[in-house]
């Protein structure tokens, strides 16, 4: 995640106003997992932080992209629904009285599948072909990730056991992979991003 932060970082100046959404929930993202990995502070109070962080972030990022105007008091509620399901998941997960994250589920594939609408709006016409595949190289990993994961997480609910649980953890472990060749989408995706305008 490190990778496309810093490439982040680095075009921050210079990229589509747009893009910068993306690349602070980026560098939210890396200083999340490295947090986990050294605990420099309680890991699930900034885990939990993240996860508001992420789900509002991508959302800003495609009402931005999104070439059918929603109405502003449309987008509100979208957000305050996002950011009460992701509450509810994060208040139970502290909790730890239930088993899977359903919430969360649910937020990150919804915010997954409005990624559909976005590649199928006819807007070659309106964006260049760099922006409109620097656009795809965000939200195609970010629906594969958002859809594998969840579907792995319920399988697992319903039916892991002793028996399938190499299985499961191997099924389970393909998401590095995935994590692995997103990263490398989305550092393109910041490289290829269109500037920002001039005004004189």
């Amino acid at each position: 995640m490190i990778i496309p932060a810093l490439a982040g970082i680095y075009v921050f100046n210079t990229i589509d106003i747009k893009y910068r959404y993306f690349i602070i929930n980026l560098c939210a993202a890396s200083l999340n997992e490295i947090n986990a990995e050294f605990k420099f502070v309680n890991f699930h109070l900034f885990d939990s932080i993240h996860s508001f962080i992420n789900t509002q972030l991508i959302l800003l990022l495609y009402f931005a992209w999104d070439g059918k105007k929603i109405a502003a008091f449309k987008k509100c509620i979208i957000h305050l629904i996002l950011f009460v399901l992701v509450a509810v998941d994060e208040y139970y997960d502290y909790q730890s009285i239930y088993y899977i994250k359903w919430p969360m589920i649910v937020s990150t594939v919804c915010i997954a599948l409005y990624g559909i609408r976005l590649l199928t709006q006819h807007q070659n016409n309106l964006i260049s072909p760099k922006a409109s595949l620097s656009r795809k190289l965000i939200i195609i990993p970010y629906m594969i990730f958002s859809v594998y994961y969840a579907t792995i997480n319920i399988l697992m609910h319903f039916l892991f056991n002793k028996a399938n649980q190499a299985f499961f953890m191997n099924l389970y472990s393909v998401i590095r992979w995935v994590n692995f060749l997103s990263y490398i989408s989305y550092t393109l995706a910041l490289i290829w991003a269109p500037k920002k305008e001039k005004f004189l």
